[in-house]
């Protein structure tokens, strides 16, 4: 849709051109490279400038763009059937507060403790390394969260708290593969 006025065009860019750096580093983190990043976050603008008359509430621009840029990202990852890895060293001072084993802190700051976060996270689906990093990397609050991601508030805190279980569970197990830990419901894939 071409836009009939000009102000049309730049309300889009006063709403949405502030939250071009967070749409990029939004993007970055789910798909782990710059160009795929890139790509996605063009896409997200054109679409978002396409649909701008869709956006009933101008408050509430910032999570539908990250609406837009999920989707995309979703859709780009479906059709690949294989995703980029994500940064693991973003998700290190989450770790730090989530375990508190003295060896675990020791080993996340080695190499090794890198690639154990990188292995922990590819083991997570892709809805719980989406909540943490929109919770932890991108500091979003639930609601905004909810909004984003066109889910209730108590699901973003659930799949928060399953996100972390299942990440501290996963690293737990890598740091001593004969540990067993029994859970209700799986979150993880054996």
């Amino acid at each position: 849709m071409i836009f009939k006025k000009n102000t049309s065009k730049d309300e889009f860019k006063q709403l949405a051109y502030p939250h071009m750096k967070l749409m990029y580093n939004v993007a970055l983190r789910y798909c782990g490279n710059v160009f795929d990043a890139e790509d996605i976050v063009q896409e997200t603008y054109l679409m978002a400038f396409k649909n701008f008359h869709q956006l009933r509430e101008k408050s509430k621009c910032k999570p539908w763009l990250l609406k837009i840029l999920r989707n995309n990202f979703l859709k780009t990852y479906h059709k690949r059937k294989s995703m980029q890895k994500l940064n693991e060293t973003d998700y290190i001072e989450f770790l730090e507060s989530s375990i508190s084993d003295d060896n675990a802190d020791t080993r996340l700051f080695s190499a090794d403790g890198k690639q154990a976060v990188q292995h922990a996270m590819d083991k997570l689906p892709v809805k719980y390394k989406e909540i943490l990093t929109l919770y932890y990397i991108d500091e979003m609050l639930y609601k905004d969260i909810a909004d984003s991601l066109d889910i209730p508030i108590g699901t973003v805190m659930s799949r928060l708290t399953r996100a972390r279980e299942g990440l501290k569970i996963s690293l737990l197990k890598q740091m001593n593969p004969k540990m067993t830990l029994n859970f209700k419901k799986p979150l993880i894939p054996a």
